[in-house]
């Protein structure tokens, strides 16, 4: 399998959509934690996901020999997150809410303007190509993309544990916000206490 890192244009979108939001209704303790369904996440994420791609910002990993696309990493502007229709999707409140603590601790010190910061909201990548390298070429594909458009940081929320390690550690980020599962409250409920691996949502940035 060889593969190619490209910029993720219109005609990879729908399929890079399928697998994206795939991987995450089977890995995010998030979303289980909350029983969304795939039909209603498909659903509630469209017209995001659309207008994040459309920054350029975005990538795919495409196997050169089917033209199939094996990984893609979804990046918007920081300032520019575009946000959901929870009146149409009230299950979806509780991580709107848990963005939105995340975001009031990284900005108390100053806000982030357009074209500074880009996040990564979105990694994944097909099982049967995992342990080649993938999501690490795709992320330094996006930095290369970033610098060469002006940004100077990206940021990422990490709600695993491999994630946390990876970025944190290997990465050496710095954890910016963090936000403990246990203790988030939403409306008077706790949505988030049967995760107990990480105990915590964190938000880390790097320097570009």
């Amino acid at each position: 399998m060889e593969i190619a890192i490209q910029p993720l244009k219109a005609h990879n979108l729908d399929e890079a959509f399928e697998l994206a939001t795939e991987v995450f209704s089977r890995a995010s303790t998030l979303h289980r934690a909350l029983g969304v369904t795939l039909e209603d996440y498909r659903t509630y994420l469209r017209p995001q996901f659309q207008q994040v791609v459309a920054q350029g910002l975005s990538v795919v990993a495409i196997d050169t020999r089917t033209g199939a696309v094996m990984g893609c990493m979804i990046v918007t502007d920081y300032a520019k997150q575009p946000a959901g229709d929870i009146r149409t999707y009230p299950e979806m409140t509780p991580l709107a809410a848990l963005a939105r603590e995340l975001d009031h601790q990284y900005t108390a010190a100053g806000k982030v303007s357009p074209g500074q910061v880009v996040l990564i909201d979105m990694g994944a990548v097909r099982p049967e190509a995992e342990g080649r390298g993938i999501y690490q070429s795709m992320r330094a594909q996006v930095h290369t993309i970033a610098k060469s458009k002006g940004f100077q940081r990206v940021v990422g929320e990490l709600s695993s544990a491999a994630t946390q390690h990876v970025v944190l550690t290997q990465l050496g980020h710095t954890k910016m916000a963090e936000v403990s599962f246990h203790d988030f409250e939403c409306d008077g409920a706790f949505p988030f206490r049967t995760i107990t691996q990480p105990r915590s949502i964190v938000l880390a940035e790097g320097q570009l």
